[in-house]
């Protein structure tokens, strides 16, 4: 089955009705970017933003059946997918970055064009202040999970008292709790 949607693309593209789109081979070859490395970095992207809708989904549909923390296929998915994000952001900017060269800004630019008058030393000062900054704040961030993780979880009910006269937040309440058993609770004997 094929689905078509006449005049779409090239309304999208050349904001025309009847709008012509340019293949890649109209272009000239030094105006052409690396397509192998753009194709596979958007279907990464793309591929990593169906995945992270899945686990959301799948998340939901495990807590409405009261098995989020005991599907172990679900928990590893979701550990799995944990520098998804990262990576696909990586992959998104690769695609924008890599799909836009030789040109810094399109017909008007380009890229060997572009490049700054400052010396070596102005350009190393630079990276290694971001690098020490980049350090630190990853450093401390890093420190303190690491911090908590050693801590370990507060059983219910033995979290540190408010301070007086501060109301509490209302909301979600992040504390697990056990829930009442159901009949036939494949768990029910083990608590």
């Amino acid at each position: 089955m094929r689905c078509r949607f006449p005049h779409l693309g090239s309304l999208l593209l050349t904001h025309s009705w009847n709008g012509q789109i340019a293949g890649l081979k109209d272009f000239a070859p030094e105006d052409r970017p690396n397509s192998t490395i753009v194709f596979w970095t958007f279907r990464i992207m793309v591929g990593l933003g169906f995945l992270m809708l899945l686990l959301g989904l799948w998340g939901a549909w495990a807590r409405w059946r009261h098995e989020l923390y005991r599907s172990k296929l679900f928990l590893r998915f979701a550990v799995l997918m944990g520098p998804a994000g990262l990576i696909a952001i990586v992959a998104g900017w690769l695609t924008t970055e890599i799909g836009r060269q030789p040109w810094v800004v399109y017909g008007v630019m380009r890229t060997k064009d572009a490049v700054s008058n400052h010396s070596a030393l102005e350009v190393s000062i630079t990276l290694i202040v971001f690098i020490v900054m980049y350090v630190a704040v990853f450093g401390t961030g890093i420190r303190y999970m690491l911090m908590l993780v050693a801590k370990g979880p507060q059983p219910y009910g033995q979290h540190t008292p408010e301070p007086e006269g501060q109301k509490r937040a209302t909301g979600a309440s992040f504390v697990c709790r056990s829930r009442p058993h159901r009949s036939g609770d494949r768990l029910a004997g083990r608590q």
